[in-house]
């Protein structure tokens, strides 16, 4: 049997129909990727959102005590509490909110006597002081507290600055000095080229 020939034409077609079919099915496995990517998000963003429900709802519970204890101590005020059992009991809850809060890893620190560092202070104010050295923090009205490395509220600190009087006095004083300095060679100049003036007078006269 005589085998058929294909023709350019008839092979072009072929070909073309192979290739329409593996750009279909190309077509159809990257629809399936985007399918399985969005549900691998949507699933993502659900974990992410059951897990900071979660960490909320163990903060949470854990200040439930701390909540109770400070209800203990109101109405303890009204029983004829002492002064010194009340401290004792503020001193108590104290302890309890900060041990909770560590339990999250949120720590509370001071910037009191070190160098101001912006990334972990807030400057409310400044006090003009010869006790401390510039930018000292001399006082705190709030710590700051971090959680892991992240600061997330910094210290409300107040910042020393040099006396004023002192500033004020160093600058007049480099000024007088720069002052001086430079016209001091100016006016032996001057007084230089006066007595050369007289003596080249005298030495005219006396030739004539």
């Amino acid at each position: 049997m005589a085998q058929v020939r294909k023709g350019p034409v008839t092979r072009l077609g072929e070909q073309l129909a192979e290739k329409s079919a593996e750009c279909k099915s190309i077509q159809e496995e990257h629809l399936r990727a985007l399918a399985d990517f969005e549900n691998i998000r949507k699933r993502f963003e659900r974990d992410i959102e059951v897990s900071r429900r979660l960490t909320l709802e163990a903060l949470v519970m854990d200040l439930l005590p701390v909540l109770d204890n400070f209800d203990r101590a109101i109405q303890a005020t009204n029983t004829g509490t002492t002064v010194e059992g009340l401290q004792k009991g503020m001193e108590l809850i104290d302890r309890q909110l900060h041990d909770a809060l560590n339990k999250h890893g949120v720590a509370e620190y001071s910037c009191l006597g070190t160098q101001f560092d912006p990334r972990k202070a807030e400057a409310i104010s400044f006090v003009h002081t010869d006790e401390h050295e510039p930018g000292t923090v001399v006082s705190e009205l709030s710590k700051g507290y971090v959680c892991g490395e992240r600061v997330l509220r910094p210290a409300r600190v107040v910042v020393a600055k040099a006396p004023e009087g002192s500033q004020k006095s160093e600058g007049r004083s480099q000024n007088v000095a720069a002052d001086g300095g430079s016209q001091e060679p100016r006016a032996e100049s001057q007084d230089s080229e006066a007595g050369a003036e007289e003596i080249e007078d005298s030495d005219s006269e006396s030739n004539d």
